[in-house]
């Protein structure tokens, strides 16, 4: 079987496994060519991630079609490629970054995921789960940025269910509490699975879908 049949036979065996749940799977294509982004594209893809805000800008830039996610740390000083191109921002967690993105936002509301910190390692981006609350209300004023879900994390190392768990809890308190708040996106190609049984909406797949389908590899 060549790559290309290859990437969408694991693509659709995903899809298959995400189905009953209605779990949205964003392709992380970070580490992959255009090539491989076009074949997922033809073959029905439409959500990808980039983590680095220039990758981001070019991406969207070769494929307007598609809606492209960030999904990396962000400086403020690279914050006009996320409110320009970005259809989420999934990696939301201090005020000022926030605020540095909005100022590039127009036309539109762009929808962002507060991530938060459920792994405990303080080497981890994210909110304090307990300073969850306080950074939702603060985003309350600035309209160009809808608050619309969590997302989070878990460490390698240590008990992966448990901190989807808490990662659900708190969206089901925000979604209890503010109703728009639904989105959660946990999971990625070592503990997708587990994210699902314990209420994912969206899971991030990069290597899982990708494999060896790397730019060094790629046959045009």
């Amino acid at each position: 079987m060549n790559q290309r049949k290859a990437l969408v036979q694991r693509w659709r065996k995903v899809c298959d496994a995400l189905s009953p749940s209605h779990t949205s799977l964003l392709a992380v294509s970070k580490y992959t060519s255009d090539d491989a982004v076009q074949i997922l594209a033809d073959a029905g893809q439409a959500d990808f991630a980039e983590s680095k805000p220039q990758s981001l800008r070019d991406r969207a830039t070769t494929f307007p079609l598609l809606r492209w996610h960030f999904i990396g740390h962000l400086q403020k000083n690279k914050a006009k490629y996320v409110g320009r191109y970005a259809a989420m921002w999934h990696s939301l967690c201090d005020m000022d970054t926030a605020l540095a993105v909005a100022k590039h936002v127009q036309n539109r509301v762009l929808p962002v995921l507060i991530q938060v910190n459920i792994s405990g390692e303080s080497q981890k981006q994210g909110v304090q789960p307990e300073g969850v609350a306080g950074l939702y209300e603060a985003l309350q004023s600035v309209p160009s940025l809808e608050v619309i879900g969590l997302m989070g994390m878990a460490s390698r190392d240590g008990d992966v269910q448990a901190a989807f768990a808490r990662l659900r809890a708190l969206r089901d308190d925000m979604q209890q509490k503010h109703g728009k708040v639904r989105e959660l996106c946990m999971g990625m190609s070592g503990d997708w699975k587990i994210a699902v049984q314990e209420g994912a909406t969206m899971v991030r797949l990069g290597s899982t879908l990708f494999a060896e389908y790397k730019p060094e590899n790629v046959k045009t």
